[in-house]
């Protein structure tokens, strides 16, 4: 008799329920002669079609296996040893040394998505040497987000991952999720893993590009449905930018590799196109909120590929024992033939089990839980062991694309680098657009705008703001006498010296003729009545330069306060400005 010393992880593809049957009883007869085991995981997905024989599986493990964990539900196709499956039953059996798995249902309620997050969060966190948590769901337009605020207060190495495996929003209607004997139509299968030894390893891949312009969504009818981006119907941006003109049960076929990509707290996320409504709106596959920046996406099948393999890559070096995939569906339906060749990823390290989701569970580095579509996901178990050296060979490996995909990989790197080049000049144009072209500060209106934000900064958060103004002395009498060539180059002279002794947070600006504005972010008035002596004094130096009599410069230094808008703001300091060139005799500094 062998003991386990290490996790097993064995998948099978069964074609019937009779293939199953055998199945089981093998692993039975194998598992007898593996000797001291502390848990085993039976993990099921079947075929939606197949779904009026998962009690009859479910009994059947239940009988022969009866101390093991069981979960799975109903799929679209589901990744056996690697591979995808698009029908038959997928059976895999993870056996563990020392760790302990847990399996429970959750039946779901969008009104107690938040008190269900919290209950479930401390029974997680009741458990020692939580190593990570998967969940299976069942359901459409399931409310998860207070949900998730909740869990993602978990221990940041705790590795989160799964799943919409089935939403009912296919032809073959409404499938399921299951924890042994409970099945769920609309809600979740929690799998927990536990123990000291266990190690796992997350990936996560994409390969979708945002491309076009940022857009905002301003209308929804439910967190999953947008009925108008830009104040115009969803249907309309559709049409525009894709030249999708089928609005009716082809649109999905058209549209699901067109995903949008949002922003989450600093992570980058895509939404699915998943079905129409009858009123011309469009549902989701995830959440979005209204005013959230929204960018429709293409996928790069090398590009695609390519990110699979740098998950391989990392794999190889994890070293694990066992793998659980989670897809996006709407991956296979670009990638077509080549999506086994995205799936090397899980054929070379270990055996690997997994399923084509409707959408995808991720946490990101700061520990948020999102659910996420477009998605890879690949996670490495693994008991003991260590991690290992990455082979050569392996990374020099080519990406062969079928025809079709590599003239689609090729014409969408094109249409990248064109947008990339479109903008660059656009930003450029914009730089441009904010900029006073004689003296390269900022100009007028821009100046106004970094003053009302700079106010506004200051007085929510108590930080000090101090504003100066400067106003050279006698500067008409340069131009008369010496030419408008001459006037601007002292100006440029002038707007030298006062980038040179500014901090790179603080904005300066042309705010008109031979007025210049400073903005001090964070600053007192002493700190900027320093700087005015020394700009005041280095300007006075020029008149050598320019072979004129003398060139001054007038001073208004104030600082804001909680009561200030930003036409007061500005009238204090072209006060304090006034004073030094009209009461103090030019060429001095006043504060107010």
């Amino acid at each position: 008799m062998v003991e386990v010393n290490s996790m097993k992880h064995i998948p099978y593809l069964c074609e019937d329920e009779k293939d199953f049957f055998n199945r089981v009883d093998e692993f039975s007869r194998e598992l007898a002669d593996m000797g001291r085991y502390s848990c085993v995981l039976v993990t099921i997905f079947l075929d939606i079609h197949l779904k009026e024989k998962a009690p009859e599986l479910i009994r059947k493990v239940r009988e022969t296996l009866p101390e093991a964990r069981i979960a799975g539900g109903t799929a679209s196709a589901n990744i056996t040893a690697g591979v995808i499956n698009l029908c038959g039953i997928s059976l895999t059996f993870s056996v563990f040394e020392e760790a302990q798995v847990e399996v429970f249902p959750l039946e779901w309620d969008d009104a107690r998505s938040h008190e269900i997050g919290a209950e479930t969060l401390e029974r997680l966190n009741e458990a020692d040497n939580l190593a990570a948590v998967e969940m299976l769901t069942s359901g459409y337009a399931i409310n998860t987000m207070p949900f998730f605020r909740e869990l993602s207060l978990l221990p940041p190495e705790v590795v989160f991952f799964g799943g919409v495996v089935d939403d009912g929003t296919t032809p073959a209607g409404q499938g399921f999720v299951f924890a042994g004997e409970d099945v769920i139509y609309r809600g979740h299968v929690m799998v927990i893993f536990k123990g000291k030894s266990l190690y796992v390893n997350v990936g996560y891949g994409s390969g979708w590009r945002p491309l076009g312009k940022i857009m905002t969504v301003t209308r929804l009818s439910n967190p999953h449905t947008i009925c108008e981006i830009d104040d115009v119907p969803v249907r309309t941006i559709y049409e525009k930018y894709i030249g999708i003109n089928s609005w009716n049960e082809d649109f999905l076929n058209e549209s699901v590799v067109f995903p949008f990509s949002i922003i989450r707290n600093g992570t980058s996320l895509s939404r699915l196109p998943r079905r129409l409504e009858k009123d011309g709106s469009a549902s989701y596959g995830a959440d979005f909120a209204v005013g959230d920046r929204v960018r429709l996406c293409y996928g790069d099948p090398t590009i695609i590929i390519q990110e699979a393999r740098n998950l391989q890559m990392d794999m190889i070096h994890f070293n694990p024992e066992g793998i659980f995939v989670v897809s996006c569906w709407a991956r296979k339906v670009l990638l077509h033939k080549d999506v086994n060749q995205e799936l090397e990823a899980c054929r070379k390290t270990a055996p690997s089990t997994g399923i084509y989701a409707l959408g995808e569970y991720i946490r990101t580095k700061g520990g948020d839980i999102y659910l996420n579509n477009m998605c890879l996901s690949i996670i490495g178990v693994r008991e003991g062991g260590h991690e290992a050296e990455v082979p050569q060979d392996e990374i020099l490996q080519p990406i062969r694309l079928e025809h079709q995909n590599s003239v689609l990989s090729h014409m969408m790197h094109f249409v990248q680098a064109v947008s990339d080049e479109l903008e660059e000049s656009n930003r450029r144009l914009q730089d441009i657009a904010k900029i006073d072209f004689l003296t390269n500060l900022l100009n007028r209106g821009e100046l106004e705008s970094e003053m009302a934000n700079s106010l506004y900064d200051s007085q929510l958060s108590d930080k000090r703001l101090t504003v100066m103004m400067l106003d050279l002395d006698n500067f008409k009498h340069i131009n008369d006498t010496l030419g408008h060539d001459t006037g601007d180059e002292v100006l440029k002279s002038v707007a030298d010296l006062i980038r040179q002794n500014i901090r790179a947070t603080d904005k300066a600006g042309r705010w008109g003729g031979d007025e210049f504005i400073i903005v001090f972010n964070n600053s007192d008035v002493k700190v900027a009545e320093h700087v005015a002596e020394r700009i005041r004094s280095k300007i006075m130096g020029l008149a050598e330069s320019f072979n004129v009599d003398n060139v001054t410069v007038s001073i208004g230094i104030t600082a804001a306060t909680k009561d200030d808008t930003l036409l007061t703001l500005f009238q204090r300091v072209d006060t304090a400005m006034y004073k030094s060139k009209n009461l103090g005799g030019k060429n001095c500094v006043t504060v107010i």
